[in-house]
């Protein structure tokens, strides 16, 4: 698989890679902490017969940020489960280049969407400062996990644009690429290392 930073200018590239790594690192830590939370309910639960305090509550933000970035990881990769029999059917580079760029740029303009939406949740979020909506118990602020939400969207977006940028750099090439690594084409010798 050819990887996006790859084939982006080097100063962007960088800045990719680093933005991957430090997500890369919030997504383990994050769930670490969601594994040794359940561990110890059960352990408290069944083996002391007591109950971890809200437990639910600083999950919540947690999980929502974890399934967001986690997102935007996926739209980085183009690893999202995606129900499209043609992309099996058609074999012609060019249609294919013309699909993933049409495809890819529809993605981008709902994600677009998606992230002023996030922008005008956490906009009246704060309009309602200082009686913001709260968890019940620990009293966090719902724009917590909502925020998470919008930086999972507009890394979506940043993401997207990036592959309909090298999409359009590239034309076809970036295609053929694809197809010779997956040993589509049936050149012998490329793609199957």
């Amino acid at each position: 698989m050819i990887e996006l930073a790859d084939q982006l200018p080097p100063k962007l590239a960088n800045k990719v890679r680093l933005l991957l790594r430090v997500k890369s690192a919030f997504l383990m830590l994050s769930t670490f902490i969601l594994a040794l939370t359940f561990f110890m309910v059960v352990v408290l639960r069944y083996l002391l017969e007591t109950d971890l305090f809200a437990y639910e509550e600083w999950l919540m933000p947690l999980c929502f940020w974890l399934f967001f970035l986690g997102s935007a990881v996926g739209t980085y990769e183009d690893s999202q489960i995606k129900a499209d029999i043609l992309e099996s059917w058609i074999k012609n580079p060019v249609v294919i280049w013309w699909r993933k760029v049409i495809l890819t740029a529809f993605e981008l303009i709902v994600t677009c969407f998606l992230v002023y939406y996030a922008i005008e949740m956490l906009i009246d979020e704060i309009s309602d400062y200082p009686k913001w909506q709260s968890t019940i118990a620990l009293r966090i602020p719902f724009f917590v996990p909502r925020l998470g939400m919008f930086l999972g969207f507009t890394l979506m977006a940043f993401y997207s644009a990036l592959h309909l940028y090298v999409l359009l750099k590239r034309g076809t090439a970036a295609i053929i690429d694809q197809m010779d690594q997956s040993g589509i084409t049936g050149n012998p010798g490329k793609g199957n290392a």
